[in-house]
């Protein structure tokens, strides 16, 4: 290089100098702008962008990010803007699809922003937050069902996205599914758009799942004021569980919430710190903590304590006299908050709201300048909002005021929560706890909705409210005084905490300890419907329907235009068999409500125990019309079919009702009883273990804290406890396992009824045979309950064991006393049974009356009564036949049955535990069944797999048992005329 290339050289270097520096400036403020972006601060992020794109103008990145920012400080053209330039330098980066389709959406530019969406799931398919924002772009035009389904395929992407789950949650909340909802909404301090900041603290985070009783618990605000005082109605619930509360709020409502009952002391933040607590849970999650539902929502109808008299006549004066009708006036909310644009308006568009004959007050706190030129225009409108220093002045100012009209904002919590009249008006997509098609809230019994009937159409809700006050004001006398709730004397605040805290504990099947609240409820308030009607449901579910009549007596006392009351009672009247007062029951609640579906499926059960065929097919098919997932009335109407061995239809309505609820376990057992009846054992025996969760069977669960054993494990060594879970016959049947669970090693407890204990001790493999109560106190390593032991063996139709008797013959002397009770043997010898326990749901179809047997009575036979409990209507029958022995008085337990079975040649009965008896003996036995028997006894076939000693005689049509007494007859006759005087009765196995 020469001396002059040299030299342009250096001339060169000194110019890309300062160049370089400007370039290395540049990329440092675009990092120091990503960081400030990241913390939020997006002013001070912006300045750096822009520095960055003096020098680098053409970097799509830059003006993503920068579009971002500009859209988080509201200026939205520029916003948009920058998208579309990032679009145009790169028109392949999804991202920046998504982030213009999201302002598209802000404006309402709805057809652009599901292009701009579009096109960002054509680029990314898998693109989850473009699914998201999709997803509320549909929800804010209400069209839920494909809101639903991208929430869902966005969950399906990405399922731990804190985003989508709290998104997802708060549209099912707004459909009213707080079930599913509140759960997820746990997601928010997760949620990245939501920036909550996480507490960070040491002790345990509640949420209803550990005792609180002698604990100190710090609740403590999580999102808005207006949150902070909807939530607050939990608090004294939590004290009511033993807690000392501690509450942490804003100051604003600091005061206003130091007098909600239970807290112990109301702090704002800065306090925390320095106090001790052993517990913490905010304020938004005590919702999911109490497993609210819409129908369990407490204190609607308000819980703030009603304001200090001083502060309000402090009010009075400064309002003056009141001459007219008295209206606040509250018009938006928080500049700063997020959906401000959808829910706020200006106070100009109240303009036609203002020409109504009424003392307009102000209670808008932090007027924005467009407004308060409006303001001054209209002296009309009283502003004294410069003396609300905190919430309980504007309480007090609320509690002068005749009604409150708002748009949604924490004004609206608080008058609801007094229990004073307030309107909200609401945008066309509002917040969740306000729900959808309804102008009521089950969060306040004070409140009126006013909904925009499409979006940002104020004027119509404006018009809509001018007209509903106009009426009212009408209505308005000068001496009329503001409608308020007082403060809810102390005995019946106590009582409305008892009863929810009853329901909840239902809710947890703490059951004796609801009871106990429900009843302290109607203690503290004798009048109080709710705790009735629920201790009235209570006892139901217990199984306690006689008691439970009482309670609901005297809730209809209460409230005779219940519809709901009626239903209950009427299924607690058909459980105890007043049928006409039950059916009187179904058809009152339907005519005070014929929308509820429960009612017609109940009314159709009722009408089908009646025998009313056609009737009980329409009442659940218009349950179903009213409600075409109802799995309860699809199980019912299978139930239906299969009792008229409409086998296939049958089946798929039970399959029809597992779509809707694959886990409700009262269908999973029903199908299961289809699935044995027809043979399929297989799938059969794994349903039937459904039984333990199957509310209408009411099985109780002992809760061992040993293993289930279910044939998967060794058991060789091992000591097991087989226990009795259903009735005696059932017992009986299944005891023939217990040699087999003994051959696997096993040494066998065998817990039973008292009635059957001594008959089922000397089965082969038993050890110990006591009652199922006083087993569960001894030491095993596994157990199983004896219904359980065909599945642990895998049974099929041709593998059930024993089916020639398992039972040992009964001792020679017993056998011997009853020969001797009998006396001479010089008849055929037949026990009769004719009914069997009373108190089983199927005995209407199974049991028969004693003279229904009268043709068979005729026989040349010596008939000898097998039958305990002989009901009322039978004894008289009974008595007039001495012919018929009857000695069972002198019958003990079942081991004196099988004595006295021994000795006949034949036992007729109707499916009752007896035949399972003389079966597992291996003596002669024919069974009378109803059309549609039990699942064991299966279908077409007149001998059973079970028992080869037994005959099955079945009904050929519903109902007909005449058909079934002259076969029984006929084929007695027959057998009656082969006998011989002298001859012994048939061979019992296995022999003594």
């Amino acid at each position: 290089m020469n001396r002059q290339e040299r030299r342009a050289a250096a001339k060169q270097s000194h110019k890309a100098a300062p160049q370089n520096l400007a370039v290395a400036k540049s990329l440092e403020a675009a990092k120091q702008g990503q960081a400030l972006f990241n913390l939020g601060r997006y002013a001070e992020a912006l300045e750096c962008f822009n520095i960055f794109a003096r020098l680098n103008p053409n970097v799509a990145p830059l003006y993503q990010t920068r579009g971002l920012c500009l859209q988080r400080l509201g200026r939205l053209e520029e916003a948009q803007a920058d998208f579309e330039t990032s679009i145009a330098l790169n028109p392949i980066e999804a991202e920046t699809h998504k982030n213009l389709g999201t302002l598209h959406s802000r404006f309402g530019r709805m057809e652009q922003a599901f292009a701009s969406f579009d096109r960002a799931l054509a680029l990314r398919p898998n693109f989850s937050a473009a699914l998201n924002e999709k997803a509320r772009a549909l929800w804010s035009l209400q069209l839920l069902d494909e809101a639903f389904a991208a929430f869902h395929k966005s969950h399906s992407i990405e399922p731990g996205n804190a985003d989508t789950i709290w998104n997802l949650a708060l549209l099912q909340m707004l459909t009213g599914d707080f079930e599913r909802g509140l759960p997820g909404r746990e997601a928010r301090w997760k949620a990245s758009s939501l920036g909550l900041p996480d507490r960070g603290f040491a002790q345990a985070f509640w949420l209803r799942d550990q005792p609180l009783e002698g604990k100190t618990i710090l609740l403590h605000a999580d999102e808005a004021l207006g949150d902070s005082i909807q939530f607050a109605r939990y608090v004294p619930f939590v004290a009511a569980l033993g807690a000392q509360v501690i509450l942490e709020v804003k100051p604003a409502v600091q005061a206003l919430l130091s007098g909600v009952p239970g807290v112990a002391h109301c702090i704002d933040r800065s306090m925390t710190p320095s106090l001790a607590f052993d517990l913490h849970c905010p304020l938004g999650s005590l919702p999911l903590a109490f497993g609210t539902r819409l129908d369990t929502i407490p204190f609607a109808q308000g819980f703030l304590p009603a304001p200090a008299a001083e502060r309000v006549t402090a009010w009075e004066e400064r309002l003056g006299p009141r001459t007219r009708f008295r209206v606040g006036l509250v018009w938006s909310g928080d500049a700063g908050h997020k959906n401000d644009h959808n829910r706020s308006m200006s106070l100009r568009a109240l303009a036609p709201l203002l020409d109504c004959d009424v003392q307009f007050v102000s209670l808008q706190k932090g007027i924005r300048d467009q407004d308060r030129a409006f303001l001054h225009e209209r002296p009309d409108i009283l502003d004294l909002t410069e003396q609300l220093t905190d919430f309980t002045e504007t309480a007090a100012l609320v509690s002068c005021l005749d009604l409150v009209i708002s748009v949604d904002t924490s004004v609206v919590h608080l008058t609801g929560a007094l229990g004073a009249p307030v309107w909200t008006m609401l945008p066309f997509n509002p917040d969740w706890r306000w729900l959808l098609n309804r102008d009521d809230s089950p969060w306040y019994s004070s409140m009126r909705l006013f909904r925009q009937p499409a979006r940002d159409d104020w004027a119509s809700v404006v018009d809509h409210v001018r007209h509903a006050l106009e009426a009212k004001v009408s209505e308005w006398h000068a001496d009329t005084r503001p409608a308020r709730l007082e403060a809810l004397p102390s005995t019946q605040e106590e009582a409305l905490v008892s009863n929810y805290l009853g329901d909840q504990l239902r809710q947890l099947k703490r059951t004796d300890e609801a009871l106990l609240h429900f009843r302290q409820a109607l203690q503290l308030n004798p009048r109080y419907f709710e705790a009735a009607e629920n201790c009235g449901r209570l006892l139901l579910d217990l199984g306690r329907p006689a008691e439970a009549l009482d309670q609901l007596d005297a809730a209809a006392a209460l409230n005779p235009n219940s519809a709901s009351l009626y239903r209950i009672r009427g299924i607690c009247l058909q459980e105890t068999n007043r049928l006409a007062d039950a059916e009187a029951d179904f058809a009152r609640s339907i005519a005070l409500d014929a929308s509820v579906a429960e009612t017609h499926n109940n009314f159709g059960l009722l009408h089908w125990k009646l025998g009313r065929t056609d009737q009980a097919f329409a009442s659940i098919d218009r349950a179903i019309a009213l409600r075409p997932d109802f799995a309860a009335a699809l199980a019912n109407k299978a139930w239906m079919l299969l009792d008229l061995q409409l086998l296939d239809q049958a089946s798929a309505a039970f399959r029809k009702s597992l779509a809707v609820d694959p886990n409700r376990a009262s269908t999973v057992f029903s199908f299961a009883l289809l699935q044995l009846l027809t043979g399929d054992f297989e799938h059969g025996w794994a349903g039937r273990e459904a039984r333990w969760k199957a509310s209408s069977l009411r099985l109780a669960e002992l809760g061992f804290a040993q293993p289930l054993w279910h044939g998967e494990q060794p058991i060789d060594g091992k000591t097991i406890l087989l226990y009795c879970d259903e009735g005696l016959g059932d017992s009986i049947q299944f005891a023939r396992y217990v040699p087999m669970v003994a051959a696997l090693g096993a040494r066998i407890i065998l817990g039973v009824r008292p009635a059957i204990q001594q008959l089922l001790t000397g089965i082969a493999g038993v050890a110990e045979c006591t009652s199922r109560e006083a087993a569960t106190s001894l030491a095993f390593d596994l157990h199983c309950p004896l219904g359980s032991l065909p599945l642990a063996f895998g049974t099929r139709l041709d593998t059930i064991p024993s089916a020639q008797g398992f039972l040992p013959a009964p001792p020679a002397a017993r056998v011997a006393a009853w020969e001797e009770r009998l006396g001479s043997h010089t008849r055929f010898r037949v026990g009769l049974v004719w009914s069997g326990d009373p108190g089983h749901k199927n005995d209407h179809n199974r049991s028969i009356a004693l003279h229904a047997l009268a043709p068979l009575l005729d026989c040349d036979v010596q008939f000898v009564s097998l039958q305990k409990g002989v009901r009322d209507e039978d004894r008289a029958f009974l008595d007039a036949r001495k012919d018929i022995i009857d000695l069972t008085e002198q019958l003990t337990d079942f081991s004196d049955t099988a004595a006295l079975v021994s000795c006949l040649d034949l036992v007729i009965s109707v499916d009752t535990s007896v035949v399972h008896l003389t079966g597992g003996l291996g003596a002669p036995v024919w069974t009378m069944l109803p059309f549609n028997p039990d699942w064991r006894w299966l279908l077409n076939r007149d001998d059973s797999p079970w028992y080869s000693s037994m005959r099955l005689f079945r009904q050929p049509t519903r109902g007909d048992w005449a058909s079934v007494v002259e076969r029984v007859r006929s084929e007695l006759v027959t057998m009656v005329s082969a006998w011989q005087p002298g001859q012994k009765p048939s061979s019992r196995l296995p022999a003594e």
